[in-house]
């Protein structure tokens, strides 16, 4: 174009008064695949009914995917981060082909332009290939999370009729509800399985699997399709009526998202963006346009287990540009998080409002970098307000308008008072419609009903005189519970089916005593001779967990008697917001029932009062039935506000070490003690309560089911401490439809005598292994202690004559008493003198360097290659009294173990660090079996290769060696 301008506000001027001439420039200087003609640029000056590029054709896939100039085919494109800590790598060149040969298999089975294309994903490389292959072909793609519970999932895609549903099948939680989404879909006519799980019982469309779809040749090359050909279809719930289907066109999201990340990120193509999100999230959308730019990507669909999660993931993939949520900012504040800042050169932060002092930690803990508080939504399926490389940033302010977008704050009377955000003029990400209203009434109601042709946006905003811009949350009611906005028309539905409930009204409340974060209110108005019992609390919450998500339960229930109206008849909920809220509700004359908001907030005060004095409750009275109390601990425990009877503790976020703090809790409220594995026995409330009742009749089995599958299973022994719930992460990401099954120890159950040496452990288990499985092959594997007792079985079967198709051992230790004289000798010399230059290391500067390279070069001589392990897969002090006694037996059996011969092959999977208080059990191994065994080594420490992000790794190793699977014979 050649215009220069003297400063950035006269280039954002120019680019909202010349509007077609800067969205032709840019579409220009971004280099979009096209074809066709770029004029007009846009239609008409009425954002309402303005089009953009009505005679350009493009492919949003190309423009993502193009292997041309600087972007080559070996460049990266997607890095994965699995819940597992399993990491996969793809370039662009494999991303495209994949994708290419998935649109193939497609389009073989009939999916073509404007087809509905409906995808229950995780955030990983699948979905991402089935995505972009639908699209690519011009169908309309709609995705959610795994984690979204049935009706919510229905109430988004129901009204689309999608034709072609994909999702993976081994994902536990979606399983068992995925028969009940395939029934309230009836236009369905094919699953995509993502991956190798079963096909669900209730399933009875045809299944096919997403490998075989993509077996076949690539298909030649994308079809181009008008810039307004609809390319996503997002979700938003209004305050009133059904999910709103937003159906956004392929140009206009192209165009909007190489603007914003481009211009306003500065993201540039050796960036790594990682985004924390879902795939229920526009923000997954958003991010996958970046590989336009040629940047990689990071998915994750590990959980935030705490506020180290994030900082761990970019650190260890090398992420340049992290976007993340206040809330999660807030969260590492609390825990006083010292993060590393590795290769980060920016942090963006959405889903809320980001306040000054989670802006003040972010730049404390990190230092100055630029932190970008960006805001917009899914109506737009981007950004009003976002950051700019070349203005300052301001504490807890976005740095500008969106370049092209005349954003004003509506009813402010001048700089720094807040309004209602509004945009005057057209943008091409403005969505296409609503789908199914044909008539757009809908659509005119939502955006443009209050400002005849402008865009009305429903946040409230400030804009300073320097033009930076705070946003102060929504004006429409719509909640922000935690990133996730929810109408409080889906609560309601949601609750349609509880009887006693006569109207709802949702609010979204600040908490005085955490500036920073926010609560969900629900108020009920019950039907008369109704009472909010403690029953009916519970079903309330189970309904919106169960049908809505976490998301969607509240924090407070509470009960009034009436809810402010106006004289016209019309419901007041922004008055209850206000009062709420400690604001001064306007036009309160307007009101019939003024004196209703006294009564409301009284009774919201009186709840929280009671809430605390719950929270702070230790336990349920003893007189209580087994089930109210295991319910008050879980509740406690995994700090959810409503668990129900049949709610599994996995399910509501429970991990091993949450299963010992319910133990420890069980233990002290009622003198119950069990093991943590009874858990994978009893996952629910009612069912570990009727555990709880036959402990006394019913042994303890050894052997418990990790994994359901088919053919021959997998056995893997126990640890030091006797139980198994430490494998769970294990078994589940072993790939393969093999059943996993684990031995724990006898002396759990405090009241069997445990075995004390490895040979009885070996001997009462492989009796217990065969009476499930009478003959072999036999696969075995041990982790750390039960290594040994594996190793032994395996020697045990071999001597009656049994195959024994896989022996592993995953990091197990020999005593170095099992050494030679000689090297024992040597070792006991190296151990001493590594005690004592580490005490050296600790003294005097001078002394001290001196002793940290003797100390390094002791533990090189020694084989270590890390510290001591500090994180323990148990906390002792919440160990249950029998883990305890099992785990120094243990000890003691490990120090008198010698292993004898076994003459087969042995896979060792050893950590890659280890301590230097152990002797290298390699060579020991090597010679017990005549030096057949292959080494493997798994990145982490001896603890760590069952967590995230390392058991991914240690899955995908073992699984590579288990021979596959037969029918049991």
């Amino acid at each position: 174009m050649g215009r220069r301008f003297a400063d950035y506000p006269a280039f954002e001027s120019f680019a909202v008064r010349e509007l077609g001439s800067f969205w032709t420039g840019f579409l220009e200087w971004s280099g979009v695949l096209f074809e066709g003609s770029a004029e007009p640029a846009c239609t008409s000056d009425v954002c309402e009914h303005a089009a953009f590029f009505p005679g350009l054709k493009l492919s949003y896939v190309e423009n993502l995917l193009r292997v041309d100039g600087a972007l080559g085919p070996g460049r990266p494109a997607l890095t994965a981060w699995s819940a597992s800590g399993t990491v996969e790598r793809v370039t662009r060149g494999e991303l495209r082909e994949r994708v290419l040969r998935t649109a193939r298999g497609l389009e073989a089975l009939g999916v073509t332009a404007g087809a509905r294309v409906v995808g229950i994903l995780a955030n990983d490389v699948d979905a991402v290939v089935a995505s972009l292959a639908a699209t690519a072909l011009g169908a309309v793609v709609s995705t959610s999370s795994p984690e979204m519970g049935a009706f919510s999932i229905l109430a988004r895609f129901g009204p689309l009729e999608p034709t072609v549903l994909m999702c993976p099948l081994r994902d536990s939680g979606l399983a068992h509800k995925l028969s009940e989404v395939v029934a309230g879909l009836p236009t369905l006519r094919r699953l995509i399985a993502l991956d190798d799980g079963p096909v669900p019982e209730g399933v009875h469309i045809p299944v096919t699997r997403l490998r075989d779809l993509a077996s076949g040749l690539p298909r030649a090359g994308f079809p181009r399709f008008d810039f307004n050909h609809p390319l996503f279809t997002l979700f938003s719930s209004g305050t009133t009526g059904k999910p709103k289907c937003i159906v956004h066109g392929a140009g206009g999201t192209l165009l909007e998202h190489l603007k914003e990340h481009r211009l306003h990120g500065d993201l540039r193509p050796d960036d790594t963006l990682f985004f924390q999100t879902s795939c229920s999230w526009m923000m997954w959308n958003w991010q996958l346009s970046a590989l336009a730019v040629g940047a990689q990507i990071v998915l994750s669909s590990a959980p935030v287990q705490g506020p180290e999660t994030l900082w761990n993931i970019a650190e260890a993939v090398g992420v340049t540009v992290l976007g993340t949520s206040p809330a999660y900012l807030q969260m590492c504040a609390d825990a006083k998080l010292q993060p590393r800042r590795a290769k980060l050169r920016a942090v963006l932060s959405t889903g809320a409002v980001l306040f000054d002092a989670q802006f003040d930690w972010l730049i404390g803990a990190l230092g100055a970098l630029p932190v970008q508080s960006i805001s917009g939504g899914t109506d737009i399926l981007g950004c009003f307000v976002l950051g700019n490389p070349n203005l300052p940033v301001c504490r807890g302010e976005s740095q500008c308008r969106s370049l092209g977008m005349d954003v004003r704050a509506a009813g402010a009377r001048g700089h720094s008072e807040v309004g209602e955000l509004v945009c005057l003029n057209p943008f091409p990400s403005r969505p296409l419609g609503f789908y199914g209203d044909d008539s757009h009434e809908r659509f005119h109601d939502a955006y443009f009903s209050q400002l005849p042709g402008a865009w009305s946006h429903g946040d409230l905003v400030e804009f300073s005189a320097g033009g930076t811009a705070r946003i102060h949350g929504r004006s429409d009611g719509v909640l922000n519970v935690r990133g996730v906005r929810i109408g409080p028309a889906e609560l309601a539905r949601i609750l349609d089916t509880v009887g006693e409930v006569a109207d709802v009204l949702p609010v979204e409340q600040r908490i005085d005593q955490e500036p920073f974060a926010s609560r969900l209110v629900l108020l009920l108005r019950l039907q008369l001779g109704t009472s909010l019992e403690e029953g009916l609390r519970r079903r309330i919450r189970h309904e919106l967990l169960t049908r809505g998500s976490t998301a969607h339960v509240p924090e407070l229930i509470v009960a009034v008697s009436e809810f402010p109206f106006t004289h016209s008849g019309k419901r007041s909920d922004r008055a209850v917001r206000e009062v709420l809220n400690g604001r001064v509700p306007e036009n309160l004359e307007a009101l019939r029932n003024p004196l209703s908001l006294d009564a409301i907030l009284r009774a919201v005060e009186r709840a929280a009062e009671d809430e605390i004095e719950r929270r702070s409750a230790p336990a349920a009275s003893a007189d209580a039935s087994l089930e109210v109390r295991l319910t008050a601990i879980w509740e406690r425990v995994l700090d959810v506000p409503a668990v129900g009877l049949t709610d599994s503790f996995f399910d509501l976020g429970g991990t091993s070490l949450l299963a010992l703090r319910m133990l420890a809790d069980l233990r002290h409220d009622t003198g119950l003690e069990v093991p943590p594995s009874s858990l994978f026995d009893a996952p629910t409330v009612s069912g570990f309560a009727e555990l709880l009742r036959r402990r006394a009749a019913a042994p303890l089995a050894l052997i418990v089911s990790l994994r359901a599958g088919r053919g021959r299973p997998l056995f893997i022994v126990h640890g030091l401490a006797g139980d198994i719930l430490e494998l769970r992460a294990l078994s589940f990401q072993l790939p393969g439809a093999r059943p996993i099954l684990g031995f724990r120890a006898r002396g759990l159950d405090s009241r069997e005598p445990p075995d004390v040496t490895v040979e009885e452990m070996a001997s009462r288990y492989v009796a217990e292994l065969r009476a499930h499985q009478s003959e072999g092959p036999y696969a075995l594997a041990g982790y750390s202690f039960g290594g040994l007792v594996a190793f032994e079985m395996a020697r045990k079967l071999g001597a009656a004559g049994q195959a024994v198709e896989l022996l592993a051992l995953i990091d197990t230790d020999l005593h170095s008493d099992c050494l030679s004289l000689p090297r024992r000798v040597a070792f006991r010399g190296l151990k001493h003198l590594h005690h004592v230059t580490r005490g050296l290391a600790s003294t005097s500067p001078l002394v001290g360097l001196l002793g940290a390279s003797l100390l390094d070069h002791v533990e090189q001589r020694l084989g270590a290659t890390g510290r001591e392990p500090t994180v323990q897969p148990w906390d002792t002090e919440q160990m249950t009294p029998a883990m305890v006694r099992l785990e120094a037996l243990a000890w003691t059996a490990f120090r008198a173990y010698r292993p004898g011969t076994y003459a087969a092959p042995l896979l060792f999977l050893q950590a890659a660090l280890r301590p230097p208080t152990f002797c290298d059990p390699v060579p020991l191994w090597s010679s017990a079996t005549g030096g057949r065994v292959s080494v493997v080594t798994i990145p982490g420490d001896h603890f760590t290769v069952l967590r995230e992000p390392f058991v991914g790794e240690l899955a995908r190793r073992l699984g590579a060696a288990l021979p596959g699977s037969d029918d049991l014979g």
